[in-house]
């Protein structure tokens, strides 16, 4: 080999070996930088989905192959960013056992990936049918491991945007047989399933008329956010004026969610009111009333 090639050799081959290098030193330096816990905390948030997220779990998953711990965030990052063949894999390598926390989360990612994958396909699209059975599958063995009336009645929901008509029917039999009829929460996935906006939010506020003071936030959040995902988004302002009980008002987060409710309905005037009793300022309770 003569000067000019071996010369070429080492440049051709110095590329790679200088990204791979820069990347464990990062990683490295993460791992210098950070307590392990901590790094895995700051690398699960569910909002990032970034490249570099996915490096280092990836590279911090080599190293520890199969650790749960890694494989849910990394498969959590995979799934935001929609590359599902990738988590498939991830999840396929996961080994030990799980804890009854770990094993309902990566029950969780399953589902999300069997639904994305049949969300990606057209209804006539070869493997559609392979992927509706996959999707059907999951939901079985989620209803097997004890999944409530409330979490069917949101696969419910899913199954018929999805267009998977086989599924919403079985899982109306399951409900229609197993499910509490006085269940605000069941009655209003169904609703929503069905587009009825307006029948889902009625729902949720008759459910806080008889719930304890969780549940009754819950619900009062889950009508107001019910309506505001129809884009009616006045309707859902004036609705959480009439249902904001006096409990519910001292309630800072849901002052802050309300300012952005606000805002969103072109209401400045209520956003700042609501800016002030979350603050802790006195107003009069009349000034609040939202105008149809």
């Amino acid at each position: 080999m003569s000067a000019d090639n071996a010369h070429k050799s080492r440049e051709r081959f110095a590329g790679p070996l200088a990204i791979g290098g820069l990347v464990g030193a990062g990683l490295l330096l993460l791992l210098v930088l950070y307590p392990e816990k901590s790094l895995l905390k700051l690398l699960e948030n569910p909002e990032v989905s970034s490249p570099a997220q996915q490096r280092y779990l990836e590279a911090l998953l080599h190293l520890r192959t199969g650790d749960t711990e890694l494989v849910i965030p990394l498969v959590r990052s995979y799934l935001a960013a929609g590359c599902t063949e990738k988590a498939a894999a991830a999840l396929s390598h996961q080994r030990g056992r799980l804890s009854v926390e770990q094993l309902k989360t990566v029950m969780a990612l399953q589902y999300e990936l069997r639904r994305q994958e049949l969300e990606w396909m057209s209804l006539n699209e070869p493997g559609w049918e392979i992927a509706r059975k996959n999707y059907a599958a999951q939901i079985e063995q989620m209803r097997k491991a004890g999944a409530t009336s409330q979490d069917l009645a949101r696969y419910l929901a899913d199954a018929r945007r999805l267009g998977d008509g086989i599924t919403v029917q079985r899982l109306e039999r399951v409900l229609g047989r197993d499910a509490d009829p006085l269940s605000a929460e069941v009655a209003a996935a169904i609703a929503l399933g069905k587009g009825d906006y307006r029948g889902a939010a009625a729902h949720y506020f008759k459910g806080m008329q008889t719930s304890s003071s969780d549940q009754k936030r819950s619900l009062f959040l889950a009508g107001v956010r019910a309506l505001q995902s129809g884009n009616l988004v006045q309707e859902a302002l004036l609705a959480a004026e009439v249902h904001l009980t006096s409990d519910l008002a001292k309630d800072r987060s849901i002052l802050k969610y309300l300012v952005t409710l606000s805002l969103a309905a072109n209401r400045p005037d209520k956003a700042q009111l609501y800016v002030r009793r979350a603050l802790g300022y006195s107003s009069d309770v009349d000034k609040t009333r939202v105008k149809p």
